[in-house]
């Protein structure tokens, strides 16, 4: 079953409802606070959040369309919030994202998930467990923006996986870096892969401090005025941009890091090519010395005492041998072989 239910100011009790159109019909905009969670909306569903909850036509299109940014737009007293849930797959060792719409007035707030990354089953009961939490306290019942907070601190601790699985696939780049039998352009290729995955992460976590600071900014206004649930609330969103700044710090570290194997590496591709290089040309040099010497001796002039003695075939040979085996210790020693 979707979330859909209903707290009322007065007397606090909750009311669950197994339709949108239910909920519609029993909601009372000056008593009731309603809550909702829906995966991948109808667009009748919309229809009827717009004209119930007056949301902004430009809103109700980005959230029926998809695919967006993570941002936050304020529309009079309505937030409208994209943000993009992560989950590391360990097996294929890759990213995947997933889309949530959220819209917060101040006597509602919807969650509208895109492109589940769980089952839908599954997303469901989050997001029963995320309204179950918001009213656990009783200084943040009474507030949107409390489950608000549940959605995003539910969604930046789900960033921690992922950013260790990261970290750990840039350890074993590290480790395969100096690695005798590696292969630098699968190397090279697997960082600039991993590169792309920490900017599309960071594209995704980045945001979400933004929309932090701009809500702690209105929660702040009302928490001078000295109430306490507002100075709550703002304590606890405060804690959640405190693990944002957490994910973004490491991330950035991260991508340095990569860089800096990526740099490493091009750097040890150049000195194996250079070694390469240095083995050609010794081995060349090596092979030329006999190649000259017979070359000399094959050009038969009349005058070459060399051509009729007795010794000279053996005693050519022999210098070949004797010129090679010197140049040999000589690119030995300077460890070019």
């Amino acid at each position: 079953m979707p979330l859909l239910n209903t707290l009322n100011h007065t007397t606090g009790a909750v009311t669950g409802y197994d339709s949108l159109t239910d909920l519609a019909r029993a909601f009372t905009p000056g008593t009731d606070c309603a809550y909702i969670g829906l995966v991948d909306p109808s667009r009748d569903d919309l229809t009827t959040l717009t004209g119930l909850f007056d949301l902004h036509p430009l809103a109700v299109e980005d959230s029926e369309q998809g695919h967006q940014r993570s941002k936050l737009d304020r529309y009079g007293n309505t937030y409208y919030l994209v943000l993009r849930p992560a989950v590391y797959l360990d097996d294929i060792e890759e990213i995947r994202f997933g889309e949530t719409h959220m819209f917060v007035g101040q006597n509602f707030a919807i969650w509208l998930v895109k492109d589940a990354l769980r089952s839908i089953d599954t997303t469901q009961r989050s997001m029963d467990a995320v309204f179950s939490s918001a009213l656990e306290s009783p200084a943040m019942q009474a507030y949107p923006l409390a489950f608000l907070h549940r959605v995003l601190d539910m969604l930046v601790d789900g960033y921690f996986p992922v950013i260790e699985g990261l970290e750990n696939d840039g350890d074993e780049i590290e480790d395969a870096l100096f690695a005798d039998n590696s292969e630098a352009s699968e190397i090279s290729q697997r960082i600039y892969s991993l590169l792309n995955e920490v900017s599309d992460f960071k594209r995704a976590v980045k945001p979400v401090g933004q929309m932090l600071d701009l809500l702690m900014g209105r929660i702040r206004i009302q928490a001078e005025t000295g109430d306490e649930h507002q100075l709550e609330l703002l304590r606890h969103f405060r804690d959640v941009k405190d693990h944002v700044i957490s994910v973004v710090d490491r991330v950035d570290d991260l991508r340095s890091s990569l860089e800096n194997a990526l740099a490493v590496n091009s750097t040890i591709v150049a000195e194996r090519q250079n070694d390469d290089m240095k083995r050609i040309s010794a081995w060349a040099a090596i092979l030329v010395a006999p190649t000259v010497i017979g070359s000399i001796y094959g050009m038969n002039f009349d005058v070459m005492p060399e051509l009729h003695w007795t010794f000279g075939y053996p005693a050519s040979l022999l210098l070949m041998v004797a010129v090679s085996f010197g140049l040999w210790l000589v690119f030995k020693k300077k460890e070019w072989l």
